[in-house]
């Protein structure tokens, strides 16, 4: 039997070097769908949890155009644009709503150029992943036994708990900052109907 514990820290050595690409670095010609696909899959592959995973499918493409996260293709064709706001929306999508996304990108890709936002995401993931790969390999040195399937299930569940809080906070900030939004426009909309 393989030995789980070498396994995952030969993958978290995978995860460590993997970086979404400079916006710049996207393709400069427009692909069609399953160009798109078989492109993200080979990019995105480490991300995936399980060999059944697929880190990106037509199906989702299609579900991020109708939910607006990502503005419909032209000519049936996808450019670097619509390729960062897809590797964005695969990232968050474990975590966040299609409209909590959406919030997020309209407000990141609002008043600064795309290729500046998302090389920006870019390097917070790199910073997040890092953080938390280095915890992780710390808690494995802890584990003696390469198959203690107990401790790492156990490290599973930390890992999950302490995910878990950062989504709690993540998804009230952005319930507050939607709230916050939706009143002030209510009140702007008063304030003209006032003013008429």
């Amino acid at each position: 039997m393989d030995k789980i514990k070498p396994i995952l820290t030969s993958w978290l050595d995978e995860l460590d070097s993997f970086e979404f690409p400079d916006y710049e670095k996207f393709p400069d010609i427009e692909l069609y769908m399953d160009q798109v696909i078989n492109y993200l899959q080979r990019e995105l592959r480490v991300l995936q949890t399980s060999s059944l995973d697929h880190v990106i499918t037509s199906s989702m493409v299609n579900n991020y155009v109708k939910g607006k996260v990502v503005s419909a293709p032209i000519s049936k064709k996808y450019n670097k644009e619509h390729l960062a706001l897809i590797n964005e929306t695969c990232s968050l999508k474990q975590v966040l709503s299609i409209a909590e996304i959406k919030q997020i990108l309209d407000s990141e890709y609002k008043d600064t150029p795309k290729s500046e936002a998302f090389n920006s995401f870019k390097v917070l993931c790199k910073d997040e992943f890092k953080k938390a790969i280095d915890f992780t390999n710390e808690k494995l040195a802890n584990i003696s036994d390469d198959n203690d399937i107990e401790a790492l299930t156990k490290l599973a569940l930390e890992l999950s708990i302490t995910a878990n809080a950062y989504i709690t906070i993540a998804k009230r900030i952005l319930y507050y900052n939607k709230k916050y939004t939706d009143m002030k426009e209510i009140k702007a909309e008063l304030a003209e109907k006032n003013n008429d």
